[in-house]
């Protein structure tokens, strides 16, 4: 089992490509890491997908035990079962979020804190 083909916004785009260079990870990872953090943050944030052109996610980016880990957490955090269509639409949901997420933290981080360090949780 792996991803579908998902579409990000042109404003992911540009994010995923800023966050993976501050993070100096590939692209790939920095997907993974993005669905991760707006699957675990309860930060409500508006998440405007309309921005063209979209930039398709390539099939497999998650795949195997990543995959039915992330689509059972999905399925958690909804409270109920998932049609492959709105699992996809979850998937690209949490991937924009976790990217605004990303991008915002990192960019109030002071110039001396290692990005890596920056996107940790903080505690309470």
């Amino acid at each position: 089992m792996a991803n579908k083909k998902l579409n990000l916004s042109k404003d992911g785009k540009e994010m995923l490509d800023g966050i993976s260079a501050d993070l100096n990870l590939e692209r790939p990872l920095t997907i993974q890491v993005a669905l991760g953090k707006g699957l675990s943050s309860p930060m409500t944030i508006s998440v405007d997908t309309s921005s063209t052109p979209k930039w398709t996610i390539p099939e497999g980016i998650i795949k195997n035990n990543e995959y039915l880990l992330f689509k059972h957490l999905i399925i958690e955090q909804e409270q109920k079962n998932l049609n492959d269509q709105e699992l996809n639409k979850q998937f690209i949901f949490l991937i924009e979020r976790g990217l605004r997420i990303l991008n915002k933290e990192l960019r109030s981080k002071n110039s001396l804190q290692d990005s890596r360090i920056a996107i940790l949780p903080k505690k309470a």
